[in-house]
């Protein structure tokens, strides 16, 4: 695939749990062409726009063979709301309380998207009728995979959903407690 058709996967089929961008997919496909991993050939269909089709090599199936063998790291936790909510403690507590709305409220809309996404997949997996997303990803694939391939890629991209799902909807837990602490001074 090209940089440009990873990037569209990443952000259709990962953006849940995983975003890279431009500056980062670009010198990692290189890295990987300079260490004998992947492949770079021009693409001669590409118009007066220079593409460049990237392809993995045997070196590089066997080293992303070690790779998810590994354990992985730890995840590196970020969270924007948290630093804020965690920081307007010395204020009054309305504050805290629309910090906390406003955040539940973008989860909800999150979750939503996710939950059309899981039926879609559902869908696919059970009929093999799949989103036009997923027809994309295996439209970039090299090689072509049967009904049954197609049924068993969509059940781990159901699964990751699905974990993205579980985040979700703990997160809207959390705040049903805050807010219900904040508003009533409960806690559950």
């Amino acid at each position: 695939m090209s940089g440009y058709d990873i990037k569209k996967i990443v952000d259709i089929g990962l953006s849940h749990f995983w975003n890279e961008n431009y500056g980062q997919i670009y010198p990692t496909l290189d890295a990987l062409v300079e260490d004998g991993l992947a492949k770079k050939t021009a693409d001669k269909n590409s118009g007066k726009r220079k593409r460049n089709i990237y392809q993995i090599t045997p070196a590089g199936v066997d080293a992303f063979r070690d790779w998810l063998g590994k354990p992985a790291d730890p995840p590196t936790v970020r969270n924007e709301l948290q630093l804020k909510f965690f920081l307007s403690g010395k204020l009054p507590s309305k504050i805290s309380l629309e910090i906390v709305e406003k955040y539940r409220k973008q989860q909800l809309d999150v979750l939503q998207e996710y939950q059309v996404s899981e039926v879609a997949l559902r869908k696919g997996i059970e009929t093999g009728e799949y989103p036009d997303e997923v027809q994309e990803i295996f439209a970039g694939q090299t090689t072509r995979q049967n009904a049954q391939q197609k049924a068993a890629q969509c059940s781990i991209f159901l699964l990751s959903l699905r974990h993205g799902i579980l985040v979700l909807e703990a997160r809207l837990s959390w705040c049903d407690e805050v807010i219900s602490h904040l508003t009533h001074g409960e806690t559950q």
